[in-house]
């Protein structure tokens, strides 16, 4: 339970809370829906304030003009994802079409998981109904957002565009080219978006065919746990599932509070739309706590929403998160080289705990099993040591990383007892969090990086540890 906390308030990196974009969401989702409750057409203008909530996932830094490009861009990808809702109907094929396209693009940056929500609320398995007046709604909503973000007191300072090159860049390969080796050397965007296909796909084929309540909760569950490796992915899993288990308590609190009162639903669902957003690049894990009341009241804004019904979205969420899971271990498994990160991570973690624990036996005294910590640490040092005897080529810098993890259990158990070491707990509590810091940032990296980037830490970490001295 202690790791599963500390994972869940592990922040983002470079994470930090934006207050102008928490009032810049607070604008884009609170006006539309405060000015429908008093004008008694609330049904309209959530509508508006969905297609706000969907377009403002994108946060643009980039020049005035490119941020515009950006943003108008992103309004018509997700304004014309809502309009295949009634141009395919019930034609379960044509959907699976367009899911397995959106997912393939999913790796590229300007398109994301956000579409394939998008498709969800506008297909199925239950979709939220697609009128024409709906959806040129949406589009005004994603318009709305766009207009919020591009003030940079609410969007966020304007980027500075590159320095001009001396001379022209070298040019680089054409895309069937990339392609093929990105597929040969088992590129992980590609495994990505092929694991996401199969996997979004088939769930939704199956969840369609089973006419399974608040399906479309499962499809958000793959499409937004579902990460390139497997570190990343129980990262997201641990972080969303925690958080929306408080934000399915905080939306029943809040439906049971407001229920038939539209001004109050309004005013709540300004504040929470506020709170989340800037939680999303601080610490991934409270997003959902204040962003699943937001999608709940704005799915089912008139609607009788009772507690069973959050907690079956809940499930299904779950369950979505399940089936990620399981697809990033068995569909496509990365090769032993690929891997590496994810044991690099695994070694960072470990060596986390084990100076956390130190640190608390040698401020308070002896601990119970106070020595698994360190054995565990050792149990991940073995494990990496043995995958890189295994590799057909040597990795100079996850060795160097092993290596300092070495060094620093052996300059911490040299202290033993701890608890009359004298070690200084404020430190290795440091260091600990430095190191949970960089496992956390490990696959997301280059794997050529990876190593430096967790020998670096590890050092750092050692450096916090004095020299014993000599008897």
């Amino acid at each position: 339970m202690r790791g599963l906390a500390a994972l869940y308030l592990l922040r983002e990196r470079d994470g930090r809370y934006d207050r102008h974009l928490a009032l810049g969401m607070a604008a884009m989702v609170g006006v539309p829906v405060l000015a429908g409750a008093v004008a008694g057409r609330t049904d309209q203008a959530v509508v508006v304030s969905l297609g706000a909530w969907l377009a403002s996932l994108a946060e643009p830094r980039a020049t005035p003009a490119g941020r515009l490009r950006q943003l108008l861009f992103r309004s018509a990808l997700l304004t014309g994802t809502t309009w295949v809702g009634p141009l395919v109907g019930d034609r379960l094929w044509a959907v699976l079409l367009a899911s397995a396209v959106l997912c393939l693009l999913a790796p590229l940056a300007a398109f994301g998981v956000t579409p394939l929500i998008a498709l969800v609320m506008a297909t199925g398995p239950q979709p939220v109904a697609g009128t024409r007046e709906h959806l040129l709604l949406f589009g005004a909503g994603t318009l709305w957002a766009a207009a919020i973000l591009l003030v940079p007191f609410l969007g966020g300072p304007y980027g500075t565009p590159p320095p001009e090159r001396p001379e022209p860049p070298p040019r680089a390969p054409g895309p069937c080219a990339e392609l093929r080796r990105a597929v040969a050397v088992g590129d992980p965007r590609v495994r990505y978006a092929v694991r996401i296909c199969v996997c979004f796909t088939a769930t939704y084929a199956a969840l369609t065919l089973l006419d399974v309540p608040h399906a479309g909760w499962a499809l958000i569950g793959i499409a937004t746990t579902l990460r390139p490796s497997w570190g990343a992915t129980r990262t997201r899993i641990a972080k969303r599932l925690v958080g929306l288990v408080l934000g399915c308590a905080l939306a029943v609190a809040l439906l049971a509070l407001t229920s038939g009162r539209p001004l109050a639903e309004a005013v709540a669902l300004t504040v929470c739309a506020g709170i989340a957003r800037p939680m999303r690049g601080w610490n991934y894990g409270f997003w959902p706590v204040f962003g699943t009341p937001v999608l709940l009241l704005l799915t089912d804004f008139t609607a009788h929403v009772v507690w069973s019904d959050v907690l079956q979205r809940l499930a299904n969420n779950a369950l979505g998160a399940g089936l990620a899971a399981v697809t990033v271990l068995y569909l496509w498994p990365a090769r032993a080289e690929r891997r590496i990160p994810e044991r690099l991570q695994t070694l960072l973690e470990t060596h986390a705990r084990f100076l956390e624990r130190v640190a608390t036996v040698a401020q308070y005294g002896p601990a119970p099993a106070r020595e698994r910590r360190v054995r565990v640490a050792e149990q991940a040092a073995g494990e990496l040591r043995a995958a890189l005897d295994g590799l057909d080529r040597p990795h100079p810098d996850a060795a160097a990383a092993l290596a300092a993890a070495d060094r620093l259990r052996s300059a911490v158990t040299a202290y033993r007892p701890y608890e009359t070491s004298g070690l200084p707990a404020r430190e290795l509590r440091r260091g600990a969090a430095r190191l949970d810091t960089v496992a956390a940032r490990l696959t997301g990296m280059e794997l050529g990086t990876t190593g430096e980037a967790a020998r670096r830490a590890l050092e750092e970490a050692r450096a916090r540890v004095p020299e014993r001295p000599l008897p």
